[in-house]
C-alpha cells in the first residue's frame, strides 16, 4: 500500500475495466471495487468464505505472487467485509457460469486463477480500451486521449472513496495495520472535499456485472 494520498478510478474507468476483462473474471473486478479486498486476497478466496445469505466475506489468507497460499498480510488483514448485492449477485452469476467447490476464481483451464495471468488479463484489457479509444479518434477525426493508468490497487482506492462519500470509516474494512496509514492515504477525501460523488457500498457499479457485454483481448 502506498503511504501517499491517491486519486480513486471514477465509475465509468471501473465498468469499462469490467465489460472489457474476459468473462471467466469478469466479477472479480466488481468484488474488488465492491470490497476494497487486495488483490491477493481475492486470489486466495473460496467459495465457502462468501456468505451470500449475510452478505459478507470473510478474508481469511492470501495467494502471494509466488502461487502459494499464505496467511492475510497483516493481523488485522484478517476480517469480515461486508458486500453490496451488486458483489453478491456478481458472484452468484460467476459460480453459475464455472461452478467450483473450492476456489472462487479459477483460470479457464480449471487451476486457480493466480497473480500472473491476472496482471496479464488486467494489462491486456487497459490496451484493448486505448485501442479503442484510438479507433474512435481516429474515426471521429480527433487527437485520441491518453487514458489514465489505472492499476488493480485502484479498485481498493475506488471502495475506499466511496466508503468514505457515505460516511463509513474504512479502516476496518480496510485490514490496515493502524489508522495512520489510513489517514495518509484517504484524509483529502474525508467529508468537505467537492470531487466525491459516490456512495455507499453499492459504489455505482450496477451496469459491470458479468452479464455485461465485453469481448476478450487476444
Amino acid at each position: 500500500m502506498q503511504d501517499e494520498e491517491v486519486t480513486p478510478p471514477t465509475v465509468a474507468q471501473v465498468e469499462a475495466m469490467a465489460r472489457t476483462m474476459p468473462p471467466y473474471i469478469r466479477a472479480a473486478i466488481v468484488t474488488l471495487a465492491g470490497s476494497g479486498l487486495r488483490i491477493g486476497e481475492l486470489l486466495g478466496l473460496k467459495v465457502s468464505d462468501v456468505d451470500f445469505k449475510a452478505g459478507v466475506i470473510r478474508v481469511e489468507r492470501q495467494r502471494l505472487q509466488s502461487g502459494k497460499i499464505g496467511p492475510p498480510k497483516t493481523a488485522k488483514s484478517r476480517r469480515t467485509v461486508p458486500v453490496g448485492e451488486v458483489v453478491t449477485d456478481a458472484l452468484l452469476t460467476h459460480l453459475a457460469a464455472r461452478p467450483s467447490k473450492e476456489w472462487l476464481f479459477t483460470m479457464e483451464e480449471g487451476e486457480p486463477l493466480n497473480y500472473r495471468r491476472w496482471k496479464t488479463e488486467w494489462n491486456c484489457a487497459r490496451r484493448a480500451l486505448q485501442a479503442a479509444e484510438n479507433q474512435a479518434a481516429d474515426r471521429e477525426g480527433r487527437k485520441p486521449v491518453g487514458l489514465p493508468r489505472v492499476v488493480t490497487h485502484d479498485l481498493r482506492h475506488f471502495y475506499a472513496s466511496a466508503l468514505i462519500a457515505g460516511g463509513a470509516s474504512v479502516k476496518q474494512v480496510l485490514g490496515h495495520a493502524s489508522a495512520v496509514i489510513t489517514l495518509r492515504i484517504y484524509a483529502h477525501l474525508w467529508p468537505g472535499e467537492e470531487d466525491r460523488t459516490r456512495s455507499g457500498r453499492g459504489t455505482g457499479m450496477e451496469s459491470c456485472g458479468p452479464g455485461a457485454a465485453g469481448k476478450r483481448c487476444v
